[in-house]
């Protein structure tokens, strides 16, 4: 599994932002973060490209649908490393104009998550990403990637 042992400290600082960010971090429940609030380096978020592919990151993909066309949209978990630190982030292949991906991270080992997103396609057929977090090898700091759109039922991969 890639976790970056520097990236630790990122853990304590992430539940220093969650409160200071004024995110709802009662269990059991979601805090929804705006697209502003993991974008552009807030709360230790980073912007990546839509091309960006990196390397699966544990669980398996999430067929988010399959049009009569034959187009497969499959959800991910991604991780790629960047400056030194491995970031993760969810990736939707093949999307639709409108299908959405997003990234829920949780300091408490899943009970409570933040929603990162989401981020929604604008072409047919071109890759899309959430904002990149920082990956962390405490059992309490974990990532999955989400999507929906089009009517279809919301698509999650398991926790990483």
């Amino acid at each position: 599994m890639i976790r970056s042992a520097l990236a630790r400290a990122a853990c304590t600082a992430g539940a220093g932002v969650l409160l200071a960010a004024g995110f709802t971090v009662a269990a059991p429940g979601t805090a929804l973060a705006a697209r502003s609030d993991c974008e552009r380096g807030a709360n230790g978020f980073r912007d990546i490209s839509d091309s960006l592919v990196g390397v699966p990151a544990g669980p398996a993909d999430k067929t988010l649908r399959s049009d009569p066309q034959g187009l497969v949209g499959r959800i991910s978990l991604r991780a790629a490393r960047i400056d030194g630190d491995v970031y993760g982030f969810a990736a939707l292949s093949v999307p639709r104009v409108g299908d959405e991906v997003w990234m829920d991270w949780t300091l408490n080992g899943r009970d409570v998550h933040v929603q990162c997103g989401p981020f929604q396609a604008g072409r047919d057929g071109q890759a899309l990403t959430s904002a990149a977090k920082v990956t962390d090898n405490s059992p309490n700091y974990r990532f999955r990637a989400c999507g929906g759109g089009h009517g279809q039922a919301v698509q999650c991969t398991d926790w990483w």
